[in-house]
């Protein structure tokens, strides 16, 4: 499973990058595309701009991503066919669908450093905002969402009290004001600056649908990728469907999740930088009384971690 836009930080991957030096490449490769040096970026050495600029965190969290699944499949040998499922959380999709081969690497650049392109344009002519409101039942937040209709949307159902709000940046901050005065006061603003999964995103949307119809033609799916706004498996020739659909649909990660279970996986990897959807999963598994193994990659110790595991699960045979 692939992280999204927001869980980008600085001096993500250098650990491994540092460890494994012939993956630098691909950032190489993703800084040509988009004109400018990615790593430079993470790590904090370009003052001119940052790693929460949309343009830039969104290829830079799918490059590292990648990296990470080839370093899995190629170094470790992980079997593809060990493999049950293949999905990520919203820009997340986009790395899902390199690890199962619906593109190149590159091919994938050209349409996220698109897709950053085209969302950081639209968040500047119609100012977004995103915030994750925790600790809160999912009625409550509805109850008060309802004289917000057509402004303020939910974007991410993400466990059982963690639920993304988008829309409109002034209706939000209006929204965040009412949340307080009704005794909700856990929230963060998400790293973003875009109103996504919501239908603020129509005319992104509508762009990206041209580009992939111009650009982009899709390979056979040889891992299968499950779509966590549509809650089902994808071929080729419903992709560009699919990833026109979750600019304005919410990720409905607590039912995927849900759905994985039910199915019997009972090892989830997050691959890419941070740790937050391992954090959702395990909440959403205790909730259903399953006992899984949670596995991440975002420090070079929690790598060791994975190799140990797995190797004792009978996945790898890498010492």
């Amino acid at each position: 499973m692939f992280p999204g836009q927001g869980s980008q930080y600085s001096g993500m991957g250098m650990e491994f990058l540092d460890a494994f030096s012939e993956y630098r490449e691909y950032f190489k490769v993703s800084g040509d595309l988009v004109g400018t040096n990615l790593l430079g970026i993470i790590n904090g050495g370009n003052q001119d701009s940052s790693l929460d600029d949309t343009r830039f965190s969104q290829i830079s969290i799918y490059t590292l991503s990648c990296a990470l699944n080839d370093y899995l499949i190629n170094n470790l040998s992980i079997s593809k066919e060990c493999v049950d499922t293949v999905m990520g959380h919203s820009l997340g999709e986009y790395s899902a669908l390199y690890s199962s081969g619906a593109y190149s690497f590159g091919k994938g650049a050209e349409l996220v450093g698109y897709r950053s392109m085209i969302t950081a344009k639209e968040g500047k002519n119609n100012k977004g905002m995103m915030v994750a409101v925790l600790g809160e039942e999912l009625f409550k937040i509805m109850n008060i969402l309802e004289s917000y209709n057509g402004r303020v949307f939910i974007a991410n159902y993400n466990d059982y009290r963690q639920t993304v709000i988008s829309g409109y940046e002034n209706s939000v901050k209006e929204l965040i004001e009412d949340f307080k005065s009704n005794g909700i006061k856990k929230m963060v603003i998400l790293k973003v600056g875009i109103a996504s999964h919501c239908p603020v995103m129509k005319k992104v949307s509508d762009e990206l649908g041209r580009f992939i119809n111009n650009n982009i033609d899709f390979n056979d799916i040889n891992l299968p990728f499950f779509s966590t706004t549509e809650l089902d498996y994808k071929n080729k020739e419903e992709i560009a469907k699919t990833l026109r659909g979750q600019l304005v649909n919410p990720v409905r990660w607590v039912e995927s999740i849900e759905y994985l279970l039910k199915k019997g996986v009972s090892i989830f990897i997050e691959v890419g930088p941070g740790k937050v959807l391992t954090g959702l999963v395990g909440r959403i598994a205790r909730e259903n009384g399953k006992e899984i193994i949670l596995l991440n990659t975002d420090k070079m110790e929690d790598i060791q971690n994975l190799k140990k595991i797995l190797k004792e699960e009978g996945i790898i045979n890498e010492a």
